[in-house]
């Protein structure tokens, strides 16, 4: 029986591509994009994270955890586990965020989309991708009565979703970018993406958070289904109705630009 997420990767595989191996990926690898371009979609980025946290805390209020306590050495339930990776995936993106304002900093890239009140933001300066994403963060994030069976499912397909996207299209791009002959200091941003941004999206620690969310979402629907059919087949189509929006969230997140 294919898991959950294989299940998920063999459907919408052309949009796949495309949120995958956008024009705009391949300009970021060639380090052809502007500043001023690399400024206003950093910001929408640094947005988007305001909603990952929210989401976060959701989830962490939808977990049961059991009463007995957990040896030591014991990976736990699947709840421990999903905790555990939720409170790393806090930490990690409060990690990212710094990382990006230092990045900011040293290359002279502006990421604040605020108004003079340093709070409100108008929505024309919010790209089509985070509007989406601010939707469906917004969907699951009501306050409403979940599933009985795998309440936590929707949310944590999607951040496995959305960081299986993110690595995919950034090791694409670093793919790329391993042809440009020229120095980063000779790129339209200085080298901000090949030398600071590229690397850091593809490295070890992130695909082990991609993968360690697979397993704990693949053997969390296993053991909540067993052999009922019909109830996995209601899984599945709660995950899928997920991965169809995040695919289009993923897709109208980078900007369009001129192919290189």
């Amino acid at each position: 029986m294919s898991s959950l997420t294989s299940h998920l990767l063999s459907l919408n595989k052309d949009q796949f591509t495309r949120a995958t191996q956008s024009p705009f990926l391949a300009r970021a690898a060639s380090g052809t994009l502007s500043k001023s371009l690399i400024s206003h979609w950093l910001a929408n980025d640094r947005l988007y994270m305001q909603g990952y946290i929210s989401l976060t805390g959701e989830l962490l209020r939808t977990l049961k955890l059991p009463t007995r306590p957990t040896p030591s050495k014991s990976a736990g339930t699947i709840s421990l586990r999903l905790l555990d990776w939720l409170v790393g995936a806090l930490a990690n993106i409060r990690r990212e965020e710094r990382f990006f304002m230092d990045v900011a900093e040293r290359y002279g890239l502006d990421v604040d989309l605020t108004e003079s009140d340093g709070e409100s933001i108008k929505a024309e300066r919010k790209i089509e991708g985070l509007r989406k994403f601010e939707k469906l963060f917004g969907s699951l994030t009501t306050g409403a009565p979940k599933e009985t069976i795998l309440p936590w499912l929707e949310g944590a397909v999607l951040f496995w979703a959305t960081e299986k996207v993110y690595f995919e299209a950034w090791s694409w791009a670093r793919r790329e970018a391993e042809g440009v002959q020229r120095s980063y200091d000779e790129d339209a941003d200085g080298g901000a993406m090949r030398k600071e941004f590229i690397p850091n999206w593809t490295n070890g620690e992130f695909i082990k958070l991609v993968d360690t969310l697979q397993a704990i979402l693949n053997e969390g629907g296993s053991e909540a289904i067993g052999g009922d059919e019909a109830l996995k087949k209601r899984v599945e189509e709660r995950a899928e109705r997920v991965w169809s929006q995040l695919l289009d969230a993923e897709e109208a997140f980078w900007p369009m630009v001129e192919e290189a």
